[in-house]
């Protein structure tokens, strides 16, 4: 069965805790990634090591991921508020979790403050060859949306009046890039979420903390939010205590659950 999973944000802990009981589950599960797997938490470099390890999984890129690719090498998929300017965007994103991923590979935390108050290209260099070719890698490489065709996983917002098929979503945006931004950085509103869709297919996203909607703060659970051919599955596992990792079964519309601190979740 295909498991989505939301925003991990360097939470390994949560991580293997969910992995460990969708396994227990589902003996040959296909794990699909909803992007942002670094910044906020204490373990991005533990998160995507084990993420280079993990069968049968598919990811995708986040804002999150997307910075740290402009931070890594120059250049990223989509516009963002740093215009391309890696020094730009490493001063903006320490305010966001960017000092954690560095200190996961290593980094100091006073050369960190020092290089955020006055950031120069040979220290941002120095930080960057801390992180491992591979995981390099991995994060350039990084697509901007996986899609079959009953289902697409995409990172921010895809807007509800635009089909997401024929042509699909990977194609428009190789067409027309200024969509990127708005599939990496968007957010649904409460009136969006509960409005019928232009797609044939349901759209699982991360990004926007679910607490931001009315129907998660009536409800005052972390649990995904669920629409007409809508999923939104970043229950804000590395944001608060009262966070939570989640991965959404497709086929059997059921969900798993790691806590904020790595425990299982058994009120599901």
């Amino acid at each position: 069965m295909r498991w989505i999973i939301g925003d991990v944000h360097g939470m390994l802990k949560p991580l293997r805790t969910l992995l460990d009981a969708v396994l227990a589950a589902d003996p040959s599960p296909r794990f699909y990634f909803a992007g942002d797997y670094v910044n906020r938490g204490p373990d991005s470099r533990g998160v995507i090591d084990l993420l280079l390890e993990l069968p049968n999984a598919r990811f995708i890129r986040g804002n999150h991921d997307d910075i740290f690719d402009l931070v890594l090498h120059g250049g990223g998929y989509a516009d963002n508020a740093a215009r391309g300017d890696r020094l730009a965007a490493f001063r903006w994103f320490l305010k966001h979790g960017l000092d954690d991923t560095f200190v996961s590979y290593g980094a100091d935390w006073g050369d960190l403050e020092r290089l955020g108050q006055c950031p120069t290209a040979e220290g941002l260099n120095r930080l960057v060859d801390l992180v491992p070719d591979e995981h390099k890698r991995f994060i350039h490489s990084l697509p901007p949306v996986i899609e079959e065709e009953d289902l697409f996983v995409g990172h921010g917002m895809w807007n509800p009046n635009e089909p997401a098929e024929f042509p699909g979503i990977a194609v428009r945006l190789e067409r027309e890039p200024a969509r990127r931004a708005e599939l990496l950085w968007g957010r649904f509103d409460d009136h969006q979420l509960g409005r019928p869709k232009a797609w044939l297919r349901t759209g699982y996203f991360g990004h926007t903390p679910i607490d931001n909607y009315v129907a998660a703060r009536r409800a005052r659970e972390m649990l995904p939010i669920a629409g007409p051919s809508i999923v939104l599955l970043d229950t804000a596992c590395a944001l608060s205590p009262r966070g939570r990792l989640t991965a959404f079964c497709a086929e059997q519309q059921c969900l798993i659950q790691a806590d904020h601190f790595g425990n299982l979740v058994e009120d599901r």
